[in-house]
């Protein structure tokens, strides 16, 4: 494998996608690798650099949300390399920087930087791909979705480890209360990893040895 600062997942059918969250435009290496489930490679691309986050839906396609440093928003690629989903043009507002990206099903939820709306995407649907609601909580990292009921994790400063409850309306996400994220034994995080997937948020803290789970439907 060949990604420095690497972001990767697992495929539907058992292979799995690792991708160097920076492209270096002196190397001439794919920035993108697609395993097998055996560990062969079978194909390989580039996405664009500054890769924020990477997740694959059940479907297989590979969504890229991607921070300031190249600030083309959210795209979805097939496991072949095919952009076939952006988010240039679909009037999202304020997207500079991914802060946030969930995949659930073949739907992507995301929370971008600057005006931090609540983001539904479903491409394949040709009615309304990308509906937006504004949303009051700033600066989350991780955002779970369960119905009408939203979680988002982390935020600026003192609120790190913060849980800001809402709920949707029509246009907007009304909040329901806050809370804090502890580990097992009460404590912070601090330094962690989040992944967050459908109604749940998946948190890895320093010594970066278990996972544990925040599960909205709880």
């Amino acid at each position: 494998m060949r990604a420095r600062w690497p972001r990767l997942d697992r495929l539907p059918d058992g292979g799995f996608v690792v991708a160097a969250s920076r492209a270096r435009r002196y190397e001439d290496a794919d920035q993108v690798q697609v395993f097998d489930a055996l560990g062969r490679e079978t194909s390989s691309f580039s996405v664009g650099d500054a890769i924020e986050h990477l997740l694959v839906d059940e479907a297989g396609h590979i969504w890229v949300g991607h921070f300031d440093e190249n600030p083309v928003g959210i795209r979805r690629w097939s496991a072949t390399g095919r952009l076939d989903w952006s988010s240039d043009g679909s009037r999202i507002p304020g997207l500079f920087d991914c802060y946030a990206l969930n995949v659930s099903g073949t739907t992507a939820w995301a929370c971008p930087y600057t005006d931090f709306p609540l983001v539904e995407i479903r491409p394949d649907r040709t009615d309304r791909p990308v509906r937006v609601w504004s949303n009051r909580v700033r600066g989350a990292n991780a955002v779970a979705v369960h119905g009408e009921r939203v979680t988002f994790y982390s935020g600026y400063g003192q609120e790190r480890d913060r849980l800001a409850h809402g709920e949707l309306t029509a246009t907007s996400v009304e909040p329901t209360g806050v809370g804090l994220l502890t580990l097992p034994d009460g404590s912070a995080p601090r330094r962690r990893r989040v992944v967050s997937r459908g109604r749940r948020i998946y948190v890895q803290a320093e010594p970066f040895t278990a996972w544990g789970v925040f599960d909205l439907s709880v």
